[in-house]
């Protein structure tokens, strides 16, 4: 089981938040660079509204208050100085899931009401309060602060590993409209920077195991749009069609309309032959294909028309200066794609700095590390704020969005 908790920072002497954007970006800076280096894998953490932050632990049943004290000296240091006037308290908020993120997203006036009455929603099963002098259980009053196990057990404990082989998943974001729309199915290979005459015989072998795992996959409604690795050199070779036309005939024709398959490792200048090659074996199990190249000057202008519904760029294993090269590149073919009617997508975004050069450069779909963990199921379709990616996979998609309190 995964603890998972509402992080609420207080700022002030009368723990009152500071109502002001000003403020509250400061918080986010202060508290996530903290994070970034103290709460490290396996754990996750996300700023899901201003102020507040879910924290989560795979390894833990319930998290240790005492270990934040450190997080609370930090911020107060950093905020006020050594003896300042002000004061950084932490409430730290665990229980059911559901509840935990609605707690999150209450008003400031909500959560002031709380902290005068005491009267916390049925299904807190712990509330704690952190300052830099000390840590007290205000829910159930003088419970216990240590978590389950403690802090000092938790660096021998394994946690579960990712997914691997054809079960993983990142959801498929739309930037615009803030709106996860569907899944790519994820194996070793799909992602991984440079291909060979090994890798690609592996390929065949990983990409049959992944469609013989989407019947399953096909029965959850709401998980939308499912994105099927493919590898380009699998198509254009006998050998490799035939091995993946047996799991291609176990799909359900009623299935065809939430299929993509995702052509990964496609070159810059594919042939017309092959091409042609592609549509005609793909088209009767798939009603788009989206082609993942990793030339960001690739020639979009020589696709034949209605080919693809999409390209995605996939990002170079380089240094950041590169990779944002890369997308300021992929975009500048902008005007091609929306003339050619083929949407542009961006994959392996594994930075910050990256998913926002996305946002300035418009790029309407993005997938990757700061999009979504690798996922053990796909992402359902849900609204979910920009700011409060990438989405964990312990995340209630609909209930994480700061604006429903």
């Amino acid at each position: 089981m995964t603890a998972v908790a509402c992080l609420k920072i207080f700022v002030g002497d009368e723990l009152r938040f500071a109502d002001n954007d000003a403020m509250a970006a400061l918080v986010a800076k202060v508290a996530g660079a903290y994070l970034e280096t103290t709460w490290l894998h396996p754990r996750r953490y996300g700023l899901v509204a201003p102020f507040t932050f879910v924290l989560a632990d795979p390894r833990a049943t319930r998290l240790d208050a005492r270990e934040l004290q450190a997080m609370a000296r930090d911020m107060q240091r950093k905020m006020f100085g050594v003896e300042g006037d002000g004061e950084v308290s932490l409430l730290l908020v665990e229980g059911d899931q559901a509840e935990v993120m609605r707690f999150g997203g209450m008003s400031l006036a909500a959560v002031r009401a709380l902290m005068v009455d005491g009267a916390y929603p049925e299904g807190l099963g712990r509330v704690c309060k952190v300052t830099p002098d000390g840590v007290v259980s205000l829910a159930p009053p003088g419970g216990p602060v240590a978590g389950e196990p403690p802090m000092e057990a938790l660096p021998k404990i394994v946690s579960r590993p990712e997914p691997t082989g054809p079960l993983g998943f990142r959801g498929v974001y739309h930037l615009q409209r803030e709106l996860f729309v569907g899944s790519v199915v994820v194996h070793a290979l799909v992602e991984r920077r440079a291909f060979d005459q090994d890798v690609h015989a592996e390929a065949e072998d990983a990409d049959a195991a992944a469609l013989a795992a989407l019947p399953a996959l096909l029965k959850a409604d709401e998980a939308g749009v499912i994105f099927v690795p493919i590898c380009f050199s699998s198509l254009v070779k006998p050998i490799g069609r035939n091995l993946l036309t047996v799991g291609l005939s176990a799909l359900p024709a009623s299935a065809r309309g939430r299929l993509a398959a995702g052509i990964y490792d496609t070159p810059r200048v594919p042939s017309f032959s092959a091409l042609s090659q592609i549509k005609s074996f793909l088209a009767p199990y798939f009603s788009r294909l989206d082609l993942r190249v990793r030339d960001p000057a690739f020639r979009v202008e020589d696709l034949p028309p209605d080919f693809a519904s999409s390209v995605t760029l996939d990002l170079p294993d380089a240094v950041e200066s590169e990779r944002l090269a890369a997308i300021d590149r992929f975009m500048r073919e902008g005007p091609t794609y929306r003339r050619k009617r083929i949407w542009q997508g961006v994959t392996g975004v594994s930075r910050r700095r990256e998913l926002l050069a996305c946002v300035d450069h418009e790029v309407p779909f993005v997938t990757g590390p700061e999009v979504t963990d690798l996922l053990h199921a796909p992402a359902t379709v849900s609204p979910f704020a920009r700011p409060m990616l990438p989405l964990h996979d312990w995340h209630e998609v609909q209930s994480l969005d700061p604006q429903v309190a």
